[in-house]
């Protein structure tokens, strides 16, 4: 893998060469920049993946992931790359380790075919199967579900039993067996021998102890590190895997044990290791160092470790005085009676991986104090980090300084920007904000932000921040306790030093006390007592000593010596081209799924859903692409080919605002045309009632002002006060006294700024009439009017961009030509404008030099279309990739070098029969064109049954689906509307099988947009009908769970959660040109965080996307 002149935070201009055929181990201080370039290195290989799909497709599954790094396009011979690092997992109790693995689903398909059952009636995910109460939550208010006392089922399910074992097991019975009694019982429950390869890994983790029942938000980071790494042991093949310090959390002779599983992972895959461990960096053939300081000081490839010797602290051996006594320390494996535990002093407890130590500290003692000492102030930092912070959370508003910072602001150049210890002396030392910082120097943290969202922080950072909080807080508190949950996560041993020595200073107020939980090392060693658990025992602990440095080490024993573990890896070589002989079909299919069911999948919890008909229990480096089918969405532009755009951005010799042209970085795009370069207009003459009227006195027909009420007839009378003080435009007058800027404005829209309505409280962007009747007049009854409309409709170039892409008027000029003139150039001027880009030479040789940069690739033929996809391939750089195709022998000719470039470092296996070179277009043609039957004809049609598909809707009609149960939205409309004696609304096109609204009908139905947001308004003007906690469920409220309707405040019409708690379908398309059948939802949920929450929130998703977070409301017309 080649890194050329790498960018990425502290990073600056970095080139590597790291090899295939070793192991690394990556070290250096925190904040030195290993992490983010191992980061980067993922990010990039997982953009070069998913962007060969079709851009609709990418831009919905995978947003995140083609924002662009500008110098990582540079990086060539990428293999697929997988980063296991510190991530942010959903507190959803919906997630559990059964569900994540698939192992419970399993045991579900197994209850399910004993008794005859749908697998869903024992998913507590379902309303078939869960309780009623909880709903399959277990919990209720933050405290176990009474009704079904924790285990997320009603008593019907739970009568359904299996024997294992002459004992009868519920479905609630099995969920809550560990990981290890599963394994054991798999035959019984037909696990299939890939999940019981995960479980045995799980288990060779040392978490066989954990219940697959455990919510997969309350494991600690290096237990899903675990986790994932026992996924992938199970699943990957020839991948770069990163595993980010897998040490954390982990005593040595556990760290031994995974470190020999990790060795296991090395025969088929390349291992790199980040770690501040010796026994972990010691494993790989090499090692890379980052250095040589943290900050602005790192960011280089340095020859030696720049990590600085322990510093050890004289201890406190003195007799202590006093004594904090703790009693009736009873939950799960602990039972123990008592503990007595020295007052002023440094106490570590530490043992064995899942032994009990958080179990006896954070759940026993911490509330044994507050009962027993409740004058004393307890701190126990970093406690509830995710529940107590917010996304928006920085380390200044942490510490309480960003107010006092502001005023500094003017007189100090990027004060929240710089790092600490940049800006610590343009600061007053009087200031409370200076101490605070200075501390935080003091602990090794000065090249941090103030900007730095504090959940990015490492766990020992964020211990840090915390403690640095809380010393500084005014405190009357005769005694104080702090406890600290491994502060050594994420630090390296410069920050351990200073911490100990802070931890010491601490010390000398006699007030204060410190517990620890560590396995640290140098940090049991700088502690005054130890408490050690030993090994995870089967029998509850009742017992444990409270020994004094001296005595402990003088009565460890010496570990016992271990042969050096020793990882080695490699990926394989693959190259080549392979014509499959036989099973085309099949082995493309299992391609597909290793490429979509395996690492696709894997990357967003969207493509999970999107994805869910591919399985595999593989994840490898495929790519499965059938040269015949939907290659290209449209609004696909030759500047995306391979990423061109960003090569020719890259190539300007002074751009720094490179995020400011970043075509794929969906923020950048125009609003108006969402980047696509083109809109639909309709002729609004169709609209207007007399041109010569001022607009509130009849300027549009009565029709069109009676859905403008849905808009709201407010929100423009304010917009167009707005629009009147900033433009100097006057929205209201007659249309023939505009000037042709103000009608531009009246039609387009104005997208520059954003105007916040104080008596709405919401922000107001005016998107122009174009648009908004556009979207409105499908409520109207009138459909004379709307099929004028129709009729008119064509597409233009965008007003508001003209077609450039881009939201904001930077320039970015080569000579005197702006990158937005560039990409509307011939390819031939292009390449005079910019140089000759290797990649820009490709795409001529494919499409002429006379072809615009802009030209829609979805509109060209099929062969330059194949053509362009093999280019991207090319260009992608893979190394060690297995590229499966599909139909690829009636181009050969047009994409032979091509291949033969990728093979030299891929292998090409050629899904295709020996004897068909003719496209599938051209076979049809031929056959059907001027026989009897078209290339539409259907089957059944020449059998004679031309109306199958009207018997079969009249079917369907009268016996509603009985395995929706009443559950899926158009179902249910049609079924309620059945049972009133009203009208159905929704039926089934005989042509094309779409599902088609009548809106004149009485019957039940799903709302449009418009009418949606009408009812959620209810004649008010704001974002939101009242105040946020008093109206919605929403994550800082929602305790990770839907709630039941009717609980919060209702809105001014009486309609209750229209804002959170669930998002609600609305009928309306999302894009048809793009999305094809995507529709939007609205309003918000429980999971979303306040600023998604309002009358206005709109997303959107194909209509068969299930959550449990969405759902809908139902509208009838009068």
């Amino acid at each position: 893998m080649k890194i050329n002149q790498l960018i990425s935070n502290n990073i600056n201009l970095l080139d590597a060469e790291l090899p295939t055929d070793k192991s690394l181990g990556i070290a250096g201080l925190s904040g030195s920049g290993k992490t983010t370039f191992c980061q980067t290195i993922g990010e990039e290989s997982k953009k070069r993946l998913v962007s060969l799909l079709p851009k609709a497709e990418y831009q919905y599954l995978f947003p995140e992931i083609m924002e662009t790094n500008f110098s990582a396009i540079k990086m060539e011979e990428m293999p697929l790359v997988l980063f296991l690092g510190k991530s942010s997992i959903s507190s959803n109790p919906r997630s559990t380790i059964g569900t994540h693995t698939g192992v419970f689903k399993e045991i579900r398909v197994c209850l399910a075919e004993r008794f005859n059952l749908s697998p869903e009636v024992f998913s507590f995910n379902n309303a078939l199967g869960w309780c009623p109460d909880c709903k399959g939550r277990s919990m209720t208010q933050n405290v176990e579900c009474p009704k079904c006392g924790g285990k997320r089922y009603n008593q019907e399910v739970e009568q359904y039993k299996i024997e294992l074992r002459n004992q009868p097991h519920s479905i609630s019975d099995l969920n809550n067996l560990s990981i290890e009694t599963i394994l054991s019982l798999a035959e019984e429950l037909q696990i299939s021998e890939a999940k019981q390869h995960i479980l045995r890994n799980i288990i060779n983790m040392n978490m066989g102890y954990l219940t697959i029942n455990r919510i997969m938000g309350t494991l600690s980071g290096g237990e899903i590190t675990r986790l994932y790494l026992a996924e992938f042991m199970a699943t990957s093949e020839n991948t770069v895997i990163i595993i980010d310090e897998i040490s954390v959390g982990l005593d040595h002779q556990t760290l031994l044990k995974i470190l020999g599983e990790i060795k296991q992972l090395g025969y088929k895959n390349q291992i790199w290791l980040i770690d501040h461990s010796d026994t972990v960096l010691d494993t790989a053939d090499d090692q890379l160092f980052f250095g040589p300081g943290s900050g602005k000081y790192g960011g280089k490839i340095v020859e030696e470790s720049p990590r600085p010797q322990p510093i050890h602290r004289e201890l406190n051996k003195a007799t202590p005085t006093a004594n904090y006594q703790f009693q009736d320390l009873y939950c799960r494996n602990i039972q123990m009676a008592d503990l007595q535990i020295p007052q002023n002093r440094l106490v570590t407890f530490t043992g064995e991986s899942g032994c009990g130590k958080s179990t006896l500290v954070n759940e026993c003692m911490v509330k044994d104090f507050q009962k027993r000492y409740p004058k004393d102030k307890l701190v126990v930092v970093g406690q509830d980090r995710n529940q107590s912070i917010s996304s928006r959370s920085t380390v200044a508003t942490f510490l309480d300084i960003k107010k006092k910072l502001t005023k500094y602001s003017e007189d100090i150049d990027d004060i929240f920007q710089r790092s600490i210890e940049d800006i610590i002396d343009e600061l007053p030392n009087e200031d409370i904000a200076h101490k605070r910082l200075s501390l935080l120097i003091k602990l090794g943290l000065g090249y941090l932000t103030l900007d730095r969202k504090t959940q990015s922080l490492s766990t020992g950072e964020f211990q840090c921040v915390h403690l640095v909080s809380e010393l500084f807080t005014n405190s009357r508190n005769p005694h104080t306790l702090f406890i600290f949950d491994e502060p050594s996560k994420g630090l390296s041993q410069n920050i351990l030093n200073q911490f100990i020595d802070s931890v010491r200073d601490i010390l000398q107020d006699e007030s204060v006390s410190i517990l620890m939980i560590e396995h640290n090392a140098y940090m049991m060693e700088s502690s005054d007592f130890i408490i050690d658990f030993g090994k995870r025992q089967p029998e509850p602990v009742r017992h444990l000593d409270v020994v004094s440095h001296e005595d402990y080490y003088r009565q460890k024993h010496v570990e016992e010596s271990h042969a050096p573990l020793h990882i080695s890896s490699t990926l394989q070589q693959r190259e080549g081209i392979h014509y499959l002989q036989e099973n085309q079909l099949d082995y493309f299919k299992k391609a597909e799924n290793v490429y979509k069911g395996g690492i696709l999948k894997s990357l967003s919890p969207i493509a999970r859903v999107i994805y869910g008909e591919y399985e595999s229990d593989t994840i490898a480096p495929v790519v499965a692409i059938d040269l015949e089918r939907h290659l290209y969405s449209q609004y696909s532009f030759l500047y995306e080919i391979g990423g061109l755009i960003n090569h020719i951005v890259a190539a300007h010799p002074t751009n720094k605002d490179t995020r400011s042209f970043d075509f794929y970085y969906q923020d950048n795009h125009c609003p108006s045309c969402s980047g696509r370069r083109v809109i639909e207009r309709f002729d609004m003459d169709v609209l207007i009632q007399d041109k010569t009227v001022p607009f509130w006195d009849g300027l549009f027909l009565p029709e069109v002002m009676d859905v403008l009420k849905y808009y709201q007839h407010a929100k423009l009378r304010f917009i167009f006060e707005e629009i009147k003080n900033e433009l100097g435009h006057d929205m209201s007058k007659s249309y023939n006294e505009m000037s042709e800027v103000e009608k531009h404005t009246f039609l387009y829209g104005y997208w520059e700024k954003s105007f916040y309505d104080k008596a709405g409280k919401a922000s107001r962007t005016w998107e122009g009439f174009n648009l908004i009747l556009g979207r409105y007049m499908v409520i109207s009854k009138n459909l004379e009017i709307k099929e004028a409309m129709k009729a008119s409709k064509e597409m233009i170039s965008c007003p508001v961009c003209q077609g450039t892409v881009l939201n904001h008027h930077k320039k970015l000029k080569f000579g005197d030509k702006d990158i937005r003139e560039i990409i509307q150039q011939p390819i031939d001027q292009v390449i005079k404008i910019v140089g000759k880009l290797p990649q820009l030479e490709k795409l001529k040789s494919i499409v002429g030099g006379d072809l615009a940069l802009t030209e829609d690739v979805s509109l060209l033929p099929r062969e330059t279309q194949v053509a362009l996809k093999m280019l991207e391939l090319e260009l992608a750089s893979f190394v060690g990739y297995e590229v499966v195709l599909q139909n690829a022998v009636p181009f050969w000719d047009k994409i032979k070098g091509n291949i033969e470039a990728i093979s030299s470092k891929n292998l090409i296996t050629v899904c295709d029969f020996a004897d068909i070179a003719e496209t599938r277009e051209t076979i049809i043609d031929k056959y059907f064109t001027n026989g009897k039957y078209k290339k539409l004809t259907y089957v059944y049609e020449a059998f004679g049954y031309n109306k199958i598909v009207t018997q079969i809707n009249k079917i369907k009609a009268s016996h509603p689906c009985p395995f929706c149960n009443g559950k899926k939205a158009i179902c249910l409309c049609n079924l309620l509307s059945q049972k009133a004696g009203l009208n159905e609304c929704y039926s089934i096109s005989h042509d094309s099988e779409e599902i088609i609204c009548d809106w004149e009908s009485d019957g039940y139905r799903l709302p449009s947009e418009a009418e949606w947001q009408y009812a959620c308004k209810a004649g008010t003007n704001g974002y939101r009908y009242g105040e946020m906690n008093k109206i919605a469920w929403y994550n800082e409220n929602s305790e990770g769970e839907i709630h039941e309707v009717g609980k919060k405040e209702p809105n001014a019409w009486g309609l209750y959660d229209m804002i959170g708690n669930v998002w609600e379908w609305c009928w309306d398309l999302y894009d048809e040109n793009v999305y094809g059948s995507y529709r939007i939802f609205r309003g918000g949920s429980w999971a979303e965080e306040e600023r998604a929450c309002g009358a206005s929130c709109r997303r959107r998703s194909h209509p068969s996307f299930c959550i449990d977070d969405l759902g809908f409301r139902l509208a009838r017309s009068f």
